[in-house]
């Protein structure tokens, strides 16, 4: 009976993180680039590379993907790369728009 329990559990979690958008296990967080707001902000997270980021710079056009130096993550409250010592976790958020065609940037 613990088992049936056990999966429905992780059932409910699976639907619900599908709900959440998170349903796109290729999507790394690039932003599109769309709104004034994006050029704004200028960086986002890469969802998968924590020592990645992307920058917004031209609006209508992808973001490129930037890393960060050797010993350092990107961190999105500081919106710069930090010594991983200071480095710590922030959930994911998606970006207000995502690319609109073929010519994004690969998941890397």
């Amino acid at each position: 009976m613990k088992l049936y329990a056990v999966c429905f559990l992780l059932f409910a979690l699976a639907v619900t993180c599908q709900a959440q958008g998170f349903s796109d296990p290729l999507y790394t967080g690039q932003p599109g680039c769309l709104t004034e707001g994006e050029l704004t902000v200028g960086v986002y997270p890469h969802f998968r590379l924590k020592s990645a980021f992307w920058r917004c710079s031209v609006l209508g056009q992808a973001a490129t993907l930037e890393v960060c130096p050797p010993a350092q993550g990107f961190l999105e409250p500081a919106r710069a790369c930090v010594p991983w010592t200071l480095w710590y976790w922030t959930p994911t958020v998606a970006p207000p728009s995502v690319p609109e065609d073929e010519t994004a940037t690969p998941l890397v």
